[in-house]
């Protein structure tokens, strides 16, 4: 006796179903097995790696998810370890020690990017001007969070202005119809007060000025640098 797979070929399907009117007199039905029995190794090949993709993206999620879950983990031992009001050297260390894991471990979290903002800050405190130069750099070489890259930008150039690096600082500081374009303005006037150029200081507290009162921004003290200058 045949094995079952001879008996069933497709020619044989015809007299194996019983019907005739099931294949059709064009033959429709087994046109389409003959196409199964041609491509279906393809066609299985096709599904397997669609399930495949579907499987690894899933784990690629899962993935993500476990290690931002982590990397908040390790941001929030980086809150505790700074509290409010001068820090120790101790602190000062843990923050260091849980920042340089952040950026090392989970460098596209968003958590990296705070914790460098704020090893910046705690750099600037401590007098190291360089190392909170630093630190903010690499914020705005991350493709991480658009608006934590725009803080740091408007923070180095305020820092590099406090190193006398004015034209540097100047060049950060790229005009853009957003929410930080008034502190742009602002920081622009005191960069330039202080490299002596008055005339470009006061034009661009002056549109600073027009831009806080059209946005509804109460800036009192753009007035008083105003005034300065008037005098």
């Amino acid at each position: 006796m045949k094995p079952l797979a001879e008996q069933l070929r497709p020619k044989d399907l015809t007299q194996y179903l019983g019907q005739e009117h099931l294949v059709g007199q064009n033959g429709a039905l087994r046109k389409s097995l003959q196409m199964w029995q041609e491509n279906g190794k393809s066609l299985i090949l096709t599904i397997a790696v669609s399930v495949g993709g579907v499987l690894s993206w899933n784990a690629y999620q899962d993935h993500q998810t476990s290690e931002s879950e982590l990397a908040s983990v390790y941001f929030q031992q980086l809150m505790t370890s700074a509290p409010a009001g001068q820090l120790g050297e101790t602190e000062i260390a843990e923050i260091r020690y849980n920042s340089d894991l952040l950026k090392k471990e989970f460098s596209a979290s968003t958590y990296s990017q705070f914790a460098a903002l704020m090893m910046s800050r705690v750099e600037v405190q401590e007098g190291n001007l360089a190392a909170a130069t630093t630190e903010l750099e690499w914020i705005i070489a991350q493709q991480g969070d658009e608006e934590v890259r725009t803080l740091a930008t408007l923070r180095l150039a305020k820092l590099l202005g406090a190193q006398n690096q004015y034209d540097k600082a100047l060049a950060l500081l790229v005009d853009a119809d957003d929410a930080w374009q008034l502190g742009r303005l602002e920081t622009r006037g005191d960069l330039l007060v202080a490299q002596g150029d008055l005339d470009a200081a006061r034009a661009a507290y002056t549109e600073a000025s027009l831009l806080a009162v059209t946005s509804g921004t109460n800036n009192p003290l753009l007035g008083l640098k105003l005034d300065n200058l008037a005098q």
